[in-house]
């Protein structure tokens, strides 16, 4: 099964002498005692809070190294941005800023949660040579936090009959869920899967609507415990030919997103342009693309010239995209899609003043 064909038009000095003691300070002329102490106790309560927010800011690791820049036929993943600004001993310290009532600091995770989505074609080249170890291979050669799969067999005669989620999660060593959407002529199904670097709380699969499409289609939904945070992550893959069901099929998934508490990461091989009526449903729903920090049209397939931008990572406002990039496979008819977000959780608010 091969979604490579472009989406339908219509879709939508250290000094010897001692210093001088300080000279005994003056009264201030209209200002009290108890007025001077309460200022300084306001400015060190600022002094404190903000100390706090530097030390877990300061504890967040770097992102995990990963060589050269983005581009459109690279195979592996771009290493991490840097601002280049080095501080210096002789640099002054900022000036205290005005005291306000309340300080509301947030925190990120300890570093940058990097997510990929890979349409895998069953482990197959498009010969259907099958080629699954060179698949799980390049998945732990990019390194990722969270994986979402699509095109995954489970029990069917064409790839041996095998799990073939458990197979990748064995060779990454990350934990893994699947969820099946199609049986034919009594085979096993084809569907999505998550795998996580992170443990798995909770999952579930959503049959999404047909809808005068070729395939039955699902949502894969896992819940994903990062550093204490509870992440919802979703793998899908959209139908092939009907404009129609690709619209029934993000209505739905919007649905289900909605009644989500949890930050949420959706992503998946939607077979639908960026401009189309589909994704731009996700969208206006509050959905961001994390393409909007790639270099380039982000075209996905095919593989080896591609043409057409139909893979994705879409995120909520919890998560801020900070790298993205579309990496070559050697096997899969998609190439995938590799994204760095930075997520960050309230610490909640310290009333300081008024």
């Amino acid at each position: 099964m091969s979604d490579d064909r472009p989406p339908e038009p219509d879709d939508e000095g250290e000094g010897a002498a001692e210093p001088e003691r300080p000279a005994r300070p003056q009264a201030v002329p209209g200002t009290s005692v108890a007025a001077q102490v309460a200022t300084v106790a306001a400015a060190v309560v600022v002094l404190l809070v903000v100390g706090i927010v530097f030390v877990i800011q300061g504890a967040k690791e770097p992102p995990r190294s990963a060589p050269r820049s983005p581009g459109s036929g690279q195979s592996e993943v771009p290493s991490a941005p840097s601002s280049g600004y080095q501080p210096s001993r002789d640099e002054p310290l900022p000036p205290l800023p005005d005291i306000p009532a309340s300080l509301c600091p947030s925190a990120p995770l300890r570093r940058p949660l990097t997510v990929l989505t890979f349409n895998i074609h069953h482990g197959a080249t498009p010969g259907e040579s099958l080629q699954l170890g060179a698949i799980g291979h390049e998945i732990s050669s990019w390194k990722p936090d969270i994986v979402l799969l699509q095109e995954v067999d489970q029990g069917r005669a064409r790839t041996g009959g095998i799990t073939q989620a458990a197979a990748l999660a064995k060779a990454t060593g990350l934990a893994w869920v699947y969820g099946g959407n199609q049986r034919s002529r009594g085979t096993g199904p084809i569907g999505n899967a998550i795998l996580s670097r992170y443990p798995i709380t909770a999952w579930s699969n959503t049959l999404l609507p047909v809808a005068g499409g070729r395939e039955q289609r699902g949502l894969l939904h896992a819940t994903v415990n990062v550093d204490g945070t509870m992440i919802s992550v979703y793998s899908t893959h959209f139908d092939q030919g009907a404009g129609t069901a690709r619209m029934a099929q993000a209505r739905t998934a919007i649905q289900i997103l909605a009644k989500d508490p949890n930050p949420k990461i959706l992503g998946g091989d939607l077979n639908a342009g960026p401009g189309t009526a589909p994704v731009q449903m996700l969208r206006s729903s509050g959905l961001g693309d994390a393409w909007a920090v790639g270099a380039g049209a982000g075209d996905t397939v095919p593989a080896g010239n591609p043409r057409n931008r139909i893979d994705y990572v879409l995120h909520d406002g919890w998560f801020t995209p900070i790298q993205a990039a579309v990496l070559r496979s050697a096997v899969s008819d998609h190439r995938a899609v590799w994204t760095r977000l930075e997520f960050r959780k309230e610490l909640g608010c310290f009333k300081i003043g008024g």
